[in-house]
């Protein structure tokens, strides 16, 4: 389809992919699905991820009817953040790093994929964020309150398209793109919960590196891939959610895509201020809440190599493997069991000293026997 539509609503500012074409059906009479099957059939049954399978071929299918142009109806899709949130784009697999899953078709009622600002909503047009979609964002920073992730009436996901299918059982009419699809709560109701400032504060940074794509950390360092920074931050979340998440969501504890804005904005408000100074802010932090260089290095598949920019900081404040006593420690242990008359041989030194077999308790455990004239293994103070 070569012709313009009657009605060809532009992308509004930040605007999500399924909500702009849920806009546009409306504008034209059509509801999403049947605009769907008109205009672009191979986004049929895809109600539950549209948001994940827009290809280029959809957006330039989208594009001419609608008079817009191929890079602003590409700004609404998730791929859009190929390079700032995530490294690159996998068109073929539903997963997008820092992206609220939606999960298989069978489980989308139970995937929290979606947030909200009420007071965004109730503003002019109503519409949705592409930046509700990611993980760590989890306060609206132009207002300062908490996002929400589902129906605070139902506690059903928020899934606006669903609207348009047809539910006599529940609703009998098409609902609008502010309510709920299971009790047609609407959704610009929801009171606002204030957000912590200092969650707000981090937010605003989060938000401005995710737009620029990268950040410097320090005066004099060198610039930083956003994805990078966003890798090390979404690496964080699970670290310090880790002791105290609860037991039946212990299964996802790997994956903060997946977790419930309560947890999500908990680990936020327990991250507040772990990039400022750096890297004397960060470096308290790992030692406060006890995280080892471990913890960042111990690499499988769900953790990725450890950026440079964070292994040369953490490397030389938190790598400490077991140094080796130094000689004089090793006289001074020496010395005291001879005062207290007790075996002297390489096992009780290793034993008074921490250690299993260390080298250099031999070698001067051997070089203080040559200038004594003890005898091991059972050297006494001689006569």
């Amino acid at each position: 389809m070569t012709s313009a539509f009657p009605v060809h609503p532009q992308p509004l500012p930040d605007e999500l992919f399924s909500s702009w074409v849920y806009r546009v059906a409306r504008a034209n009479g059509q509801n999403v699905f049947s605009f769907c099957y008109l205009l672009i059939p191979e986004m049929r049954n895809t109600y539950y991820n549209l948001d994940y399978v827009v290809t280029e071929q959809i957006l330039q299918k989208l594009s001419m009817p609608l008079r817009v142009t191929y890079f602003r109806s590409r700004e609404t899709t998730l791929d859009s953040y190929s390079g700032k949130l995530f490294a690159s784009s996998t068109p073929k697999a539903n997963r997008k790093t820092c992206i609220l899953q939606t999960g298989s078709q069978k489980n989308n009622h139970r995937r929290y994929c979606l947030q909200y600002c009420p007071l965004c909503l109730a503003e002019g047009e109503p519409y949705y964020r592409k930046v509700w979609r990611v993980s760590f964002i989890t306060v609206c920073s132009r207002h300062a309150c908490q996002l929400y992730d589902r129906c605070p009436r139902c506690s059903s996901p928020i899934r606006p398209l669903l609207n348009d299918v047809g539910q006599p059982h529940k609703m009998p009419f098409l609902g609008a793109i502010t309510q709920c699809f299971h009790c047609a709560f609407d959704l610009k109701n929801t009171v606002a919960c204030i957000a912590k400032a200092d969650v707000v504060k981090d937010t605003i940074l989060y938000e401005r590196i995710l737009r620029e794509g990268f950040i410097k950390l320090e005066v004099g360092s060198n610039w930083i891939y956003s994805f990078s920074f966003f890798q090390v931050l979404r690496h964080l979340m699970r670290l310090v959610l880790r002791d105290v998440v609860r037991d039946q969501e212990k299964d996802n504890i790997q994956d903060p895509d997946m977790l419930p804005h309560n947890l999500r904005y908990q680990c936020m408000s327990l991250l507040t201020g772990v990039f400022s100074n750096w890297p004397s802010q960060f470096m308290a932090f790992c030692i406060n809440n006890k995280l080892l260089y471990s913890d960042f290095t111990n690499n499988t598949n769900k953790r990725p190599l450890t950026p440079y920019w964070l292994e040369k900081n953490i490397r030389q404040n938190l790598y400490s493997p077991n140094s080796p006593p130094s000689e004089q420690s090793v006289i001074a242990a020496i010395d005291y069991l001879i005062a207290h008359d007790k075996r002297l041989n390489v096992s009780a030194l290793n034993r008074l000293l921490g250690y299993e077999d260390s080298g250099v308790i031999k070698n001067v455990l051997k070089s203080y026997q040559r200038n004594k004239l003890f005898h091991l293994p059972y050297m006494r103070k001689p006569e």
